[in-house]
């Protein structure tokens, strides 16, 4: 690929439009990305701009609000779609991304800056995150605008920036909560060693008790009205999401989810997959533009530069951090990457580019893997659509075939998907009442069973298969009864 800025541009097009495109028709998925997009659908709908609800009257502690006012917001401008909740994290990844670019530019040229877009965008973990409803995004704008104010204004001198450090601060509590402060806290910790006194003095340059107080402004008075209005909040989210989840690799305190449990050090496997295809193709650059350099003039040169030290513990921090811990998925490895991204955009034009002029196959395979795969993903969805952990299609089917608005009801257990495709409350009856043939009096009704509670099934009635998702089955049901638990 010519390192040209109109062959960098239409790169850069060319990885938004392809997201945009899979955005738009690819359905919201369980758990966590239809759960999200219900919680901010409800908080649109009750008008309820404290509390995140994922059921009706069942408040959702799991996450602070940022991510959900952004996305309720783009309900109440766009209606209720699959596209209107991802939009949020679209657009905060390009902000993400502009807060790279303009730093890059500011250290080196526009051409670099723009590869670092580019390699982010083109990462796999990244691409998806960037259109799905995740609090992940949001967290990740938060360290980043803090971490690159933080170089901006103490090592390059730009006073403009020195508040927004703290801003960053304030929103990433209003994102994902203290893990914000962990991680830019733990960075900036570990960056001093090289030089404590000089990089202790340039810390210091920060205004620290002016900036507190703006970052407990922004972030402080939601987490105390949120435990004023739904008591437990903070224990929960605090306690329990911060220490015992990762802590504890058989925690079960989870309300709202599963224990993912992973062998130690599993992170690193997970950073591979997430910065595919360009993780692997950096060890392969790294080697061919430093072998010919001995380790202590590579040690000096990434170490003693204040700005490259703290880009390498940017990137390495949350694998480092998360290595000890079995409860880890590899969404929490999306902060590290706008640093990896820059990182190897640098590399890759130094020697005026020659890596991607003797490279440009391979860096050509890599900028377009990730989106080409995405887009024939999309239409293999679209051709079976049960390959997918999504009730979107079994919702459509039950009001296809519904003629008077013919109840329907889950057996046991409702998935988040289908709460948000039906758009209104979902009633639940238990597979015992379910084979009770003598309970209420609904004739005709559409029931809905996971695929392994089928085999408990014993009432003998006129069962009529309509729908069959990748999880559940959606039956048709006549001339019974049925109890139902609400």
């Amino acid at each position: 690929m010519q390192n040209t800025f109109k062959n960098l541009i239409l790169a850069l097009f060319s990885l938004v439009g392809a997201r945009l495109i899979v955005m738009y028709y690819f359905p919201l998925t369980d758990s966590t990305e239809a759960r999200y997009a219900n919680t901010a659908l409800m908080m649109a709908k009750l008008n309820d701009w404290i509390s995140p609800y994922y059921d009706y009257g069942v408040p959702f502690w799991g996450k602070p609000p940022l991510s959900f006012w952004a996305e309720a917001l783009s309900y109440k401008f766009l209606g209720i779609s699959d596209f209107a909740p991802r939009l949020p994290s679209l657009f905060i990844s390009l902000v993400t991304a502009w807060l790279m670019y303009h730093f890059v530019k500011t250290l080196t040229n526009t051409k670099s800056a723009l590869w670092s877009v580019i390699i982010y965008f083109g990462m796999l973990l990244s691409f998806q995150l960037s259109g799905a409803v995740l609090t992940d995004p949001f967290l990740a704008f938060s360290t980043t605008l803090s971490l690159v104010a933080f170089m901006l204004f103490t090592l390059k001198g730009k006073r403009s920036w020195e508040y927004l450090f703290f801003i960053g601060l304030g929103l990433g509590l209003l994102a994902k909560g203290p893990l914000a402060l962990v991680i830019v806290g733990g960075i900036l910790f570990l960056w001093m060693f090289p030089s404590i006194k000089t990089r202790f003095a340039q810390l210091r340059q920060l205004p620290w008790i002016k900036g507190t107080l703006l970052m407990v402004c922004i972030s402080l008075p939601w987490y105390i009205i949120a435990e004023m209005k739904t008591p437990g909040f903070l224990n929960y989210f605090i306690i329990g999401e911060h220490f015992g989840r990762f802590l504890d690799a058989g925690w079960h305190g989870d309300k709202y989810g599963y224990v993912h449990k992973n062998p130690h050090g599993a992170i690193w496997l997970m950073w591979l997959a997430a910065s595919l295809p360009w993780g692997l193709s950096a060890f392969f650059f790294g080697y061919q533009s430093l072998h010919q350099h001995t380790q202590k003039e590579v040690f000096f040169k990434l170490f003693k530069n204040p700005i490259l030290c703290l880009l390498i513990i940017w990137a390495l921090f949350l694998v480092l951090f998360f290595t000890l811990a079995s409860n880890v998925i590899w969404t929490y490895i999306l902060p590290s990457l706008p640093a990896f991204a820059i990182l190897l955009a640098l590399l890759l034009n130094q020697n005026e580019g020659s890596l991607i002029q003797k490279y440009s196959k391979v860096i050509a395979f890599n900028i377009y893997l990730v989106p080409v795969v995405s887009l024939i993903g999309l239409v293999i969805v679209a051709w079976f659509p049960n390959l997918v952990m999504s009730e979107k299609y079994l919702i459509a089917s039950y009001r296809h075939h519904t003629s008077s608005q013919e109840p329907i009801y889950f057996l046991e257990k409702k998935s988040f998907s289908s709460m948000y495709y039906m758009n209104e409350p979902i009633q639940t009856t238990s597979l015992e009442a379910f084979n009770d043939l003598n309970l209420s009096n609904e004739s005709h009704y559409f029931v809905v069973v996971n695929k392994g509670d089928e085999k408990h099934i014993t009432q003998q009635i006129d069962l009529h298969k309509v729908y069959s998702s990748k999880s559940y089955v959606l039956y048709e049901v006549k001339n019974t009864f049925l109890n139902i638990e609400k």
